[in-house]
């Protein structure tokens, strides 16, 4: 057992997820990584275990057995980029695809954390700036992380004695960072801005974003329902 609690965290081969399980770890948490695949990195760490489920399958979402304590913390993070094109090349699959994993899967992951689970709890879910900033080809992407931001502004208000939130992370150095460099002009417009960030170091750490989030967990002191990784002070 942990006095610090559990954490449970999905989307956590790599990337954010990787990294707040590290940290988690290191600060003394009991940790349950979910996905499809088991991180390496991991392997035979103490307080760790792994619960194998396709979050796009709503049914192996369902059947989840989370791993729970006096205190427990959910950290909805696994999310896909979606497709990037402009809207009328969207295909409807796609599309779908990219809703289930970053809204609808989280949302039915939530609701029944926040109805099985007792004791402590508090709930995030990795959020984006793309949710209040229009991205010519992010349409999918701009859509699903507006809809998570506003579930979690709902939820907020239903469930007060709760902390639930989304960060917002920024632009950080992860596999989807690496997918947005390799994809086209005509699909992104942007994507040279992505590339230039990239290459004169600009892109956020994981291990940043694990650290600071650690802290508001940890906080009494809780930032806005949704707000952003870069506002937060470790040290102060």
């Amino acid at each position: 057992m942990s006095d610090k609690g559990n954490i449970i965290i999905t989307g956590v081969s790599s990337g954010i997820g990787l990294a707040i399980a590290k940290a988690a770890l290191e600060n003394g948490y009991v940790v349950q990584g979910v996905g499809r695949n088991a991180p390496e990195a991991l392997e035979g760490a103490d307080c760790w275990s792994f619960s194998a489920c396709d979050l796009t399958d709503l049914a192996a979402v369902d059947a989840l057995k989370f791993q729970t304590g006096a205190h427990t913390i959910l950290i909805n993070n696994a999310g896909t980029l979606g497709p990037v094109v402009q809207g009328e090349n969207a295909m409807g699959s796609d599309i779908e695809a990219c809703m289930l994993l970053n809204v609808t899967a989280p949302m039915r992951l939530t609701a029944r954390f926040l109805k099985e689970v007792e004791g402590d709890k508090q709930v995030y879910f990795t959020g984006s700036g793309a949710a209040q900033y229009a991205i010519p080809g992010w349409s999918a992407y701009c859509a699903s992380k507006a809809a998570i931001h506003m579930y979690a502004e709902v939820l907020a208000q239903e469930y007060p004695q709760v902390p639930i939130h989304a960060f917002k992370p920024g632009k950080v150095d992860t596999p989807m960072q690496a997918q947005i460099r390799n994809t086209t002009t005509e699909n992104f417009p942007s994507v040279a801005h992505f590339i230039e960030e990239y290459e004169t170091g600009n892109l956020v750490k994981p291990e940043t974003v694990a650290e600071r989030l650690l802290h508001v967990i940890a906080s009494d002191d809780k930032p806005g329902v949704v707000f952003p990784i870069s506002q937060i002070n470790p040290t102060s």
